[in-house]
């Protein structure tokens, strides 16, 4: 008897093995040549019926602009005029539409999901390790960068944004950035540590079918702070300096970040067609008040340089 009851249990205890083997390899099973992490706690894939919530599609700037898919598709991303939601478009290789809506984060599964109006499902968002946006279902895209081609634009023909003399003494080097594709990024902090400044140069992602040259804008200004919180404070356009630089130059302010780790940011920014340029203050909301002056005379005297 004691012989079979041994026999018994061994067998159970394998097969709750077996039974705990096959959970996991479910569990893992979105990790593979496609670029997903590990699905350890059943993250779906996709899910119907996702409910539209404004206040979880913040900081969703990363999507902005085009993306160029494996098929020869092209995905859209860029916030709604109403500045509320941010809107996708996909587009097949005939330039027919085959899925838009709108993106979300989902705390409960803790990522970003592509909500497809056309057959209310939400699909999975995720980076893989080389930048390659996959949408799950949808595809695997690339974003555009360049003249909206995908050509690189050489260095020599990229501006350098200049002019901006600053009136403090002893300004510390936080970062100083340049790249292949004639990109840059520069910071600099003054000695007590209480203003930052930052000059940039990106890639410009700006679709005017789909976008709002003022939305756009604002989401790059945004892109600027680490902050998880933010509340934007204004976007105008400058004619004194649109007029300077030939293109529609706008001045952006935020605060970003809470309580005693609050700063406000205002930001020179402009959109040539190839490159976003961006030129922000960072400091304090108390000491911001005294800055507006020194921020308007230094914006004032920036223009944009073919000379390296």
């Amino acid at each position: 008897m004691m012989k079979h009851l041994n026999k018994y249990l061994s067998f159970a205890l394998a097969l709750a093995l077996c039974l705990s083997l096959a959970a996991c390899g479910e569990s893992n099973e979105d990790y593979g040549d496609d670029g997903s992490d590990y699905n350890l706690y059943g993250v779906p894939d996709s899910f119907e019926g996702l409910v539209k919530d404004s206040e979880q599609m913040a900081n969703l700037y990363l999507y902005g602009g085009a993306w160029t898919g494996e098929d020869g598709g092209t995905l859209i991303s860029a916030t709604s005029e109403a500045g509320d939601e941010v809107r996708f478009a996909l587009y097949d290789a005939d330039e027919e539409v085959t899925a838009s809506g709108f993106i979300q984060f989902v705390p409960d599964y803790d990522y970003d999901y592509f909500y497809n109006e056309h057959d209310g499902v939400a699909y999975r968002s995720w980076f893989d390790e080389v930048g390659a946006l996959h949408v799950a279902e949808l595809g695997t895209f690339t974003q555009v960068t360049g003249d909206g081609r995908g050509d690189v634009i050489a260095q020599d023909d990229i501006p350098v944004l200049m002019g901006g003399a600053l009136p403090f003494t002893n300004m510390q080097k936080l970062l100083s950035e340049n790249h292949d594709d004639g990109t840059y990024r520069y910071e600099d902090i003054t000695e007590d540590g209480q203003l930052l400044v930052v000059n940039t140069a990106e890639q410009s992602c700006f679709v005017p079918d789909v976008q709002e040259l003022g939305d756009y804008l604002a989401t790059c200004a945004l892109s600027l702070s680490d902050a998880d919180t933010y509340e934007l404070l204004s976007v105008e356009e400058n004619e004194e300096y649109s007029k300077n630089l030939s293109y529609p130059v706008y001045i952006v302010t935020y605060t970003a970040g809470e309580n005693e780790d609050t700063r406000e940011w205002t930001v020179f920014v402009v959109d040539t067609d190839v490159c976003t340029y961006l030129y922000g203050f960072c400091v304090s909301p108390d000491a911001a008040a005294d800055m507006g002056e020194i921020y308007q005379n230094i914006f004032s005297q920036l223009y944009l340089s073919d000379e390296e």
